[in-house]
């Protein structure tokens, strides 16, 4: 039977296969380092600017930054030549094997005679065919496998979310229009005390004076330091940028928007008691048997999640 070594020379090129192997292990250890750190300090960077998702922890959002941007080509490379060097061997082996069995069951014919021309051409081009195969596998997988856009991760990492605290408020205090609820301002303080203490049972205080503004100030909170502020005004011109300048924006600002999250022991009967209401309610989710209910008015986004899970 023919030599590994000196009858197959373009064996020899399984030295540089397993160089090249070691370079984008490398390469693939070296950029996943620098993703998982450019992960955290985007989500540090978005903490500190109050950007983050409050359905989102930070193991989550690490998770799915770092399978968007994880160095894939590199790493399906590597596994690729690792394949290659693991079976290229053994390959070879069977090859040589199958080829001395169709020379003895040819009467040992000079046509198939190890180590000569047809004998090598049939190994040389088994090999090749193993490398091809190899090469269309981990392709297949790689465009298979492939991550979808970072928002698509974040839904899915939002899907497992449930909240460990009562009431989660983003930015923290929210500033509210009690407008919102109603066109006047007793009725609009009404609905307001249904939706955040009746319904949602966090703790209502009233501000007459709220920083010595003379504007009605209505705070609800469970007690931990997130509090919902609900804002009257005691007087036709309403508020000033001086007292109240979260409700004004220059033209060039983000709109802020507030995210409202509460843990509640029956999620879609207090969402069903909020739309009792009649306040307007857009982008609604959520069901009886959901175990989060969701909806948009105005400037808030609140979700409401059961604490059955």
């Amino acid at each position: 039977m023919a030599k590994f070594i000196t009858d197959i020379p373009f064996f020899w090129g399984l030295v540089v296969v397993s160089i090249l192997a070691a370079i984008f292990a490398l390469r693939t250890w070296l950029q996943t380092r620098r993703v998982a750190q450019d992960a955290q300090a985007d989500w540090d960077y978005r903490v500190s600017e109050n950007m983050q998702d409050l359905r989102l922890t930070q193991d989550a959002y690490v998770r799915a930054y770092t399978k968007v941007h994880a160095p894939r080509a590199a790493k399906y490379i590597t596994m690729t030549l690792t394949a290659v060097l693991v079976l290229t061997v053994p390959a070879f082996t069977l090859l040589q094997l199958a080829m001395h069995g169709i020379w003895q069951i040819s009467g040992q014919s000079r046509t198939f005679e190890p180590p000569f021309l047809v004998y090598q051409f049939a190994i040389f081009f088994g090999i090749i065919g193993l490398w091809i195969a190899l090469i269309g596998w981990f392709t297949k997988r790689y465009y298979r496998d492939a991550p979808g856009l970072m928002r698509d991760e974040l839904i899915y990492e939002r899907a497992g979310f449930m909240p460990d605290a009562k009431l989660t408020v983003g930015p923290n205090p929210t500033h509210i229009d009690c407008l919102v609820f109603s066109e006047n301002t007793v009725d609009g303080r009404k609905i307001s005390q249904i939706i955040f203490a009746n319904a949602l049972g966090l703790t209502q205080k009233t501000d007459d004076n709220w920083q010595d503004s003379g504007q009605i100030c209505d705070v609800y909170s469970d007690g931990s330091g997130m509090n919902v502020h609900i804002h009257a005004s005691t007087s036709e011109e309403g508020f000033n940028k001086d007292t109240h300048p979260f409700f004004f924006t220059r033209d060039y600002d983000k709109e802020i928007r507030y995210t409202i999250i509460v843990l509640s022991p029956d999620a879609y009967g207090v969402f069903d008691e909020i739309r009792g209401t009649g306040i307007q309610m857009d982008k609604i989710t959520g069901s009886k048997t959901s175990r989060m209910c969701s909806f948009s008015c105005g400037k808030m986004d609140i979700f409401i999640y059961d604490e059955r899970g």
